[in-house]
């Protein structure tokens, strides 16, 4: 059994990873690469592997950098089954339908504009190519094992997002457990993960390897936010993942209300037709999270929510506050929330919080590193607001977490390989892993391939 490390090797995006095994040949992921130009062009390149040879993928969850590339996959000719749990699939249609559209608009607005290098400029793919994705999809429960040529794989809860799994792979001698994106175990919403099976190897996430997230909690800094803005009567914009990330902030912010540490009338915009989407599968996956039946669609009840380009537009030519807005994209690569940023970026009264996670070659990491302006839609405009980041948000394991899950093992596997982190987090962690554990531990390259 061979394992291919295709993306998310040395950086956090684009995972894909090749089991293959007899003739067998599948993907546990098949993500976008995301942040600097050097890895987002990868998008446009060949696969390493050609896709009508592989049987499956094993979607882990839904996020881009995880599922954003099935449509080139389908594209250049993959016709297997995607396998996922049941709030995953329902996740991907929303998100990769979202995503194409969202390219479709990009680029025509480039053009529009002639912002663009490229003539004309083109989407990575269309609706149409996201369309032909869908029907390839297929649920599989949590702990129910099922068959993939000569693989047996069996998916558990990892909890990070709605639906969010790991995945266990084995050819009957050797087994792979695959930790995909795992969670923090006092996530306001979702349940913690769940301990890795005995395997032989792990391949294990490790974007926060380096160190651990803040002591002050997610909704100390948004009541501090609130307050702020509501002293200075400004806008507090919070750019967000649609998926996860969103639905932790309005979940706090109205908690924050309830409770009477934050005014109850500011009003909350929550600008993300596809978050609101999202919103609605909370309902019916109670399961799936730590809230009862009905609980999260109270939440949503005292939200307003931007649904046309006509409201969002409306929403930035209104300069009065205070009053809080949540618009994706998180890393402020793309979406509506860049022209939120024009608007309310360039106020001293206004406050950006950047909670959670942002990836080096992002407009989020250039303002964590003390970025004055930023280019958007080919100009740059300047950023006055005071710029407040903050990791309490993520919905990603820390170092502690990913050492505690790791010593969770019922077995010492022969090796842990170590994805989906920057180099600096995921060699930090291979030296605590061998420190503390002594085990053999590494960090593959990209496009290695290793025979197990």
């Amino acid at each position: 059994m061979e394992i291919g490390f295709l993306g998310a090797a040395g950086t956090v995006t684009g995972s894909k990873f090749l089991v293959h095994d007899d003739g067998t040949r599948i993907l546990v992921d098949c993500g976008m690469f995301q942040g600097f130009k050097e890895l987002r062009e990868l998008n446009w390149e060949d696969f390493p592997i050609d896709p009508k040879d592989l049987q499956a993928v094993v979607l882990t969850h839904a996020h881009l950098d995880h599922s954003g590339a099935l449509p080139l996959l389908v594209k250049r000719g993959f016709k297997g089954t995607i396998y996922c749990t049941q709030p995953t699939l329902e996740l991907t249609e929303i998100i990769l339908l979202d995503s194409a559209k969202i390219q479709e608009e990009d680029a025509e607005y480039a053009n529009k504009k002639g912002f663009s290098k490229h003539a004309p400029a083109l989407a990575l793919y269309t609706v149409e190519d996201a369309q032909k994705t869908l029907p390839l999809l297929k649920a599989v429960s949590l702990h129910e094992e099922f068959q993939i040529g000569t693989l047996k794989v069996c998916l558990y809860g990892s909890g990070h997002i709605l639906g969010a799994a790991s995945a266990w792979v084995s050819n009957g001698e050797k087994s792979i457990y695959f930790s995909g994106d795992l969670g923090r175990n006092n996530d306001p919403l979702m349940p913690p993960p769940e301990p890795p099976v005995a395997a032989d190897y792990i391949v294990m996430e490790s974007t926060y390897g380096d160190r651990d997230h803040s002591p002050v909690s997610s909704k100390e800094i948004l009541k501090q936010c609130i307050l702020e803005v509501a002293k200075s009567r400004g806008v507090l914009l919070i750019p967000s993942f649609a998926v996860g990330r969103a639905q932790n902030l309005l979940f706090e912010i109205t908690e924050l209300k309830r409770d009477g540490e934050v005014p109850a009338q500011i009003p909350v915009y929550f600008n993300s037709p596809m978050g609101h989407e999202v919103a609605k599968l909370y309902e019916e996956f109670p399961q799936f999270h730590r809230l009862g039946p009905g609980q999260f669609a109270e939440v949503m009840s005292e939200v307003h929510s931007v649904k046309t380009a006509d409201d969002s537009r409306a929403l930035n030519d209104d300069k009065s506050g205070p009053k809080i807005i949540i618009a994706a994209s998180g890393m402020l690569t793309g979406g509506r929330v860049l022209h939120h940023l024009k608007a309310f970026g360039p106020d001293s009264r206004n406050i950006l919080l950047l909670a959670g996670f942002q990836s080096p070659g992002t407009r989020g990491h250039s303002l964590l590193n003390g970025a004055k302006e930023l280019k958007i839609h080919g100009l740059y405009v300047d950023i006055n607001c005071k710029v407040v980041p903050s990791d309490s948000f993520s919905a990603h394991a820390d170092r502690t977490d990913l050492m505690n899950w790791l010593k969770q093992a019922p077995k010492k596997p022969a090796k842990v390989f170590l994805v989906h982190g920057e180099s600096t987090a995921a060699d930090e962690l291979r030296k605590r892993i061998d420190k503390e554990l002594k085990w053999n531990v590494s960090v593959p390259r990209m496009n290695q391939i290793i025979s197990t």
